[in-house]
């Protein structure tokens, strides 16, 4: 669903071409003009303008959406409590996502692109990180700031279940899986 036919009905869509040919029309002075290449001009211009509406909007709302999806990852794996594997960091991904889709507030498609881009940032803080967590940090690993304190053994769980979560993730050449190749 997109979001310029939430904010235009279809009369106000048909009112806005209708002004836009007219004043075509009128920049001529109503003469020597075609009214239906008039009105096909005016169509295209205020698909292209409602598009770039939906565009910013989809930008924003994949934005916000995102944020909460990172917060709620976040603290799905805040909770994680003493067993931690790649299973663990999948379903935190399924469980966040699901809980926006479930709040009603962002279209799905929204939802689903800003579940790409966490799996793409945190795939990246895993690669950054290596095998030092003495690099997590809150400015560049905020997302697994949140184990820090809960042991040694913990850590060192967590890291073995990050780095078996990208390998899951991407395939050899180091790029994201497609869910076809995840079923296989």
């Amino acid at each position: 669903m997109n979001t310029t036919s939430k904010l235009f009905a279809p009369e106000e869509r048909h009112r806005m071409i209708e002004t836009a040919a007219y004043y075509r029309a009128e920049k001529r002075g109503f003469t020597d003009g075609d009214p239906e290449k008039d009105w096909l001009e005016a169509e295209t211009e205020i698909e292209a303008s409602l598009k770039g509406l939906d565009d910013a909007e989809s930008r924003m709302q994949e934005r916000a959406a995102y944020q909460k999806m990172r917060t709620e990852f976040k603290k799905i794996l805040a909770g994680a409590q003493d067993t931690i594997n790649a299973d663990t960091i999948s379903q935190a991904f399924e469980r966040s996502a699901k809980e926006l889709k479930a709040l009603g507030s962002f279209v799905p498609a929204s939802v689903d692109r800003a579940g790409k881009i966490l799996k793409q940032e945190v795939a990246a803080a895993v690669d950054k990180i290596g095998p030092r967590w003495e690099a997590v940090s809150e400015k560049r690993h905020g997302l697994f700031e949140i184990w820090k304190g809960k042991g040694s053994q913990f850590f060192n769980q967590a890291h073995t279940a990050l780095h078996s979560w990208v390998s899951r993730h991407r395939d050899p050449n180091g790029r994201e899986k497609t869910e076809d190749s995840n079923k296989s």
